[in-house]
């Protein structure tokens, strides 16, 4: 007897053929055969008539490490129908993480839900998750930032010892099953890192087989000198690469054509024979890092000093003329486009745009500013904004080109308890719905079989995950039915703590996480670790 019969439903695949009834059977925790399945029996039947039925998605660029431990059963992405997070992006694990280096943000975003996390090297942070059991699967980068963290190195210059630290650390990590060494070179303490650093650690996760995936270091004027360190730096270890999320932000400085540009020079790598990809975010909105715009002067002793420095009345007035970076639009005095999205000092104001801060505490943007990364102090690097930052026709662009996979650059959230309170952004609760409702069905900016594959087998080839991606007899049953009439976002900026709506199922491993649109509790993920 089969254990899940799921029957006459529109199969799409995740390979991009066109959709097709089937029906489709499950054993344990693989698919076992799709077709018609005539007179079998099973121990649950699932009727997905009218319903789709596809590989459970994957989004490729995840910060969800920041909060699967007090979200273990990854209440907001499940519900959107996302089964595997590919985590630890932008140079941001949250391990390796001693104890001296989580004090300062465990490389980053790790602090940026208020989320406490064991201070532990890579390996054990997994072993203890995977006890601790999780509703999806997770596949893990370590973070550049969190190894310079764990070594002490700020500034251009590492020692030798601390070379051997940083080695070691991903040395661990690759041993442990990372998928490879990611880099966020926007930000602290990575963004003063010379490619030479670089190229050493990532010749390291190369030795594993290990990939190397980029926020690289410029996104607006220089962004074309960007994409060809990164493709340097394949190139001299001999990795796959990803650039995350290549995009160009609106009304900072960029060259015209630089997007087409930088898009044409991968496509050239590709042709040379580099297996290099990238990917796409959902909406004309994205999180950031507030304390990014800080120019490096200021930030050399880490981020408590800065903090202190902050809250003298000349430092902030040189700063008014020296923030021009990452965000660029905000020395450009554009600051409706900048939002709060998370501050444990001033919850009051998260939510709200900085001409709604500026009106509420009666100063000027640019000191609401410095206030808020002054309160945090050491930890200001977890601090998160919100902001407009790109236009519709180049969202569209980049969504439709065949080499962009789709992902979220957010992470998984829950309506309640104190993850709720740092989360006052609807794109952790519909990014990957995002896709579906608004660039396949309202837009149609792509067929709904190319958006499911770019979120399913694309990602899953990429990134080596092994038997998943795919409705096949063999494949890992990671498995989503939903309804493409009834699926609804329902979170706004005004109203971010709903989830989304016409998920119906959800089956992770064999095991279902979704049922009705109701979560089951289960916790049958797996750390997806490299082969």
């Amino acid at each position: 007897m089969l254990d899940i019969l799921i029957k006459n439903g529109s199969v799409v695949d995740g390979t991009g053929r066109p959709a097709f009834p089937a029906n489709v059977a499950i054993q344990g925790d693989r698919i076992v055969e799709v077709g018609k399945i005539e007179g079998g029996e099973a121990g649950r039947v699932i009727d997905a008539a009218g319903k789709v039925v596809c590989p459970g998605f994957i989004d490729a660029h995840s910060h969800t490490d920041a909060t699967i431990w007090a979200n273990p059963t990854a209440e907001s992405t499940i519900r959107q129908g996302v089964t595997t997070e590919v985590v630890g992006n932008c140079g941001m694990s949250v391990a390796p993480a001693p104890e001296a280096a989580r004090q300062e943000g465990a490389g980053g975003f790790g602090r940026f839900t208020g989320v406490e996390t064991p201070a532990c090297g890579f390996g054990e942070f997994l072993e203890r998750l995977a006890r601790r059991g999780t509703s999806n699967n997770l596949a893990w980068f370590v973070g550049h930032n969190a190894v310079r963290n764990l070594a002490g190195v700020r500034g251009p210059e590492a020692t030798a010892d601390q070379f051997l630290v940083m080695e070691r650390a991903v040395h661990d990590a690759m041993q442990a099953g990372a998928l490879g060494l990611s880099t966020g070179l926007e930000f602290e303490p990575g963004r003063s890192a010379p490619t030479e650093e670089i190229v050493r650690l990532t010749r390291v996760a190369g030795q594993y087989g290990g990939l190397y995936a980029s926020h690289i270091r410029n996104r607006d004027a220089r962004v074309q000198e960007a994409i060809e360190e990164f493709l340097e730096i394949v190139r001299r270890t001999g990795t796959r690469g990803e650039v995350s999320h290549l995009n160009i932000r609106h009304n900072t400085g960029a060259p015209e054509g630089a997007w087409h540009q930088a898009v044409e020079t991968i496509e050239r790598a590709r042709r040379e024979g580099l297996d290099v990809l990238t990917d796409m975010t959902p909406l004309i909105y994205g999180i950031g890092q507030m304390a990014a715009i800080l120019p490096p002067w200021i930030r050399a002793e880490g981020p408590g000093p800065a903090a202190e420095l902050l809250r003298d009345a000349a430092v902030r007035t040189r700063l008014r003329t020296e923030c021009d970076r990452y965000w660029r639009f905000i020395h450009r005095g554009e600051w409706d486009r900048v939002r709060m999205q998370s501050n444990p000092a001033f919850p009051e104001v998260n939510g709200r745009t900085f001409p709604e801060i500026a009106a509420l505490w009666g100063k000027d943007p640019w000191d609401c500013y410095f206030d808020i990364l002054a309160a945090a102090g050491p930890r200001m690097d977890g601090i998160v904004l919100v902001a407009r930052l790109f236009t519709e026709e180049h969202v569209r662009e980049a969504v439709s080109h065949p080499l962009f996979m789709l992902v979220v650059d957010g992470y998984s959230t829950r309506t309640d308890g104190p993850l709720a309170e740092q989360t006052r952004f609807p794109l952790h609760f519909m990014g990957m719905v995002h896709f579906l409702t608004y660039h396949v069905r309202e837009r149609k900016a792509l067929s709904l079989e190319e958006a499911i594959r770019k979120m399913t087998s694309m990602p899953a080839n990429h990134f080596g995950l092994r038997d998943r991606g795919v409705i096949r007899p063999g494949g890992l049953a990671d498995v989503v039915v939903f309804d493409l009439g009834a699926l609804e976002e329902v979170s706004t900026i005004e109203q971010p703590l709903r989830y989304a709506r016409g998920v119906e199922h959800v089956l992770v491993n064999g095991v279902s996480v979704l049922a009705g649109g109701h979560h089951t509790g289960a916790r049958p993920g797996r750390n997806l670790l490299r082969a």
